[in-house]
């Protein structure tokens, strides 16, 4: 880890350096800034200004860190249980909780967007040879993509730790959350799913800022009712907390429907023209862009043997350092499978 974490750190630094001239002097003030964790700092400076490699590279490392999420952490977060054997993707989604910010998510998705600025998705491209910066840049991709996913299971689960291999407990808002999914995913019917939850459809719901109308479902597990939004598309929003149709503010932690009768689950995307964040689509989306974007960063094999054994559990395979994994890693990762994983490993 700590071999890994030297690389990363100094090609970060080698790219930010300067010659000496009023351009290295603002990339060493922008190198000091991210050394003190001065991520707003960063942000300010360089937000819609950013204009090279350097000024896009510093940006998805500073909304990283406003993540809570600096590189160090992910790695430390994918090498934390190694000595134990223990380092399955459930472990690495309740390490990156404990560190992750409120406004994670959406950090995330800039650091990401600001990476991609400089190679699109070269990353991807099995036919193009890549330089060491290159692919170390493919490498934040990935890391700010699979850490993605990680905090999306988070937002949807009330206690990630039961998905460590090493916990016996279940989370129950993570078997709603799974149920609800399902729900959406088989078309919608009154379902019992195999006897955990029932769920019913309680009406529609129009937000006015967004301009979308959603299908309010009510889950029940162990006698606790837990709300959700799904789509016409057969999907399940991204929702945090609770608010009106006609304003996401405030936005309430606990749905009270006898103080406040006109509220909803509410969408965690404030935006009508930003994409609609689904959960099993936005999962599976940044899983399967993150781990295809390592296919560029060929000279991080430490991180790519970890996300190959996340994407081995994920798939129920059985992974062996040596051997790698036993069933075909090189498919991508389907709604129907990830909602599989959680059901499995919640418990």
């Amino acid at each position: 880890m700590k071999k890994v974490l030297t690389v990363l750190l100094f090609s970060i630094s080698l790219l930010l350096s300067g010659c000496g001239d009023s351009e290295g002097e603002s990339k060493l003030e922008t190198q000091q800034m991210l050394d003190s964790a001065n991520y707003a700092g960063v942000i300010a400076k360089l937000e819609g200004g950013a204009s090279s490699t350097s000024d896009f590279i510093a940006l998805g490392a500073a909304y990283m860190g406003k993540a809570g999420l600096s590189l160090a952490d992910i790695v430390s977060a994918m090498s934390s249980d190694d000595s134990n054997g223990d380092d399955g993707f459930g472990t690495f989604v309740s390490s990156i909780a404990d560190k992750s910010t409120s406004t994670a998510l959406s950090d995330l998705g800039k650091a990401n967007d600001n990476y991609k600025q400089i190679l699109g998705d070269k990353c991807r491209d099995e036919n193009i040879t890549l330089s060491d910066s290159q692919q170390d840049i493919c490498l934040y991709i990935a890391l700010a993509n699979t850490t993605k996913a990680a905090v999306v299971i988070d937002t949807i689960a009330q206690d990630v730790s039961a998905l460590s291999s090493d916990n016996n407990s279940s989370d129950d808002k993570l078997t709603a959350s799974s149920c609800a999914m399902q729900y959406a995913f088989d078309g919608g019917s009154i379902v019992n799913v195999d006897g955990n939850c029932t769920i019913v459809e309680d009406g529609n719901v129009t937000f006015s800022l967004l301009e979308k109308t959603y299908t309010k479902l009510t889950v029940d597990v162990n006698s606790t009712s837990y709300y959700y939004l799904m789509s016409d598309a057969n999907q399940t929003i991204l929702t945090d907390g609770f608010c009106s149709a006609d304003s996401f503010t405030p936005r309430v932690d606990d749905y009270n429907v006898t103080t406040i009768p006109t509220q909803h689950a509410c969408p965690i995307n404030e935006d009508k023209d930003a994409e609609e964040l689904t959960t099993a689509g936005t999962l599976v989306n940044v899983l399967n862009n993150g781990i295809g974007s390592m296919g560029g960063a060929s000279s991080s094999d430490d991180i790519q043997s970890d996300i190959d054994e996340f994407k081995c559990d994920i798939l129920d395979g059985n992974y062996n350092e040596f051997s790698g994994c036993n069933v075909d890693i090189t498919q991508e990762i389907t709604e129907e499978e990830m909602i599989a994983y959680l059901n499995r490993e919640n418990g």
